[in-house]
């Protein structure tokens, strides 16, 4: 009788395999982006040590838990949802940078691509506000209705940048022709 097929293959070794390059590598201090959580990083603890002193999760499936029983009637839970809000952070001062952090309101880029840019000069340039004629025109590659046209040069007025350029440019060629 033969053996089992695990059992008759046997390991070979990889020659292709740094084994002492990959175990520096997994020894590494992680890269962080997070200046907040850079500067609390203690390199002589784990990572969950870490994440834990700071009152970060480092499994959010294990944060909350979550019962696993269904409820009873309708609206009724029999289990409670369990938290561990009894534990505090050795480092709070980093929860407090981040959420201080998320607090500020970011910048908004608004931007549009040259194509779209294109074709509402085109269209503000040939039409107007005539958005109907706009939507019939033969430049209206994609079948936009007049609505949707509209959205778009609004959008384009909207961008600050880029509809300053525009009107600069009209306001030249008006008094070039005057």
């Amino acid at each position: 009788m033969g053996k089992v097929k695990k059992q008759k293959s046997h390991k070979k070794f990889d020659y292709n395999r740094d084994r002492k390059k990959n175990r520096k590598k997994s020894k590494a201090v992680p890269s962080i982006r997070c200046e907040e959580i850079k500067k609390a990083w203690d390199v002589t603890k784990s990572v969950k040590k870490n994440l834990e002193d700071m009152g970060i999760a480092a499994d959010s499936n294990k944060a909350i838990k979550v019962p696993k029983s269904k409820p009873l009637a309708m609206g009724t839970l029999d289990v409670e949802m369990e938290l561990d809000l009894e534990k505090t952070p050795i480092k709070k001062f980093v929860m407090d940078d981040l959420e201080a952090r998320s607090k500020i309101p970011g910048k908004k880029k608004m931007s549009m691509s040259d194509e779209d840019a294109g074709f509402c000069v085109y269209m503000m340039d040939t039409y107007g506000e005539n958005y109907k004629a706009m939507a019939r025109d033969e430049r209206n590659y994609y079948q936009e209705t007049p609505k949707q046209i509209q959205r778009k040069i609004n959008r384009f007025k909207s961008i600050p940048d880029m509809y300053k350029i525009y009107t600069e440019a009209r306001q030249g060629e008006s008094t070039m022709d005057s």
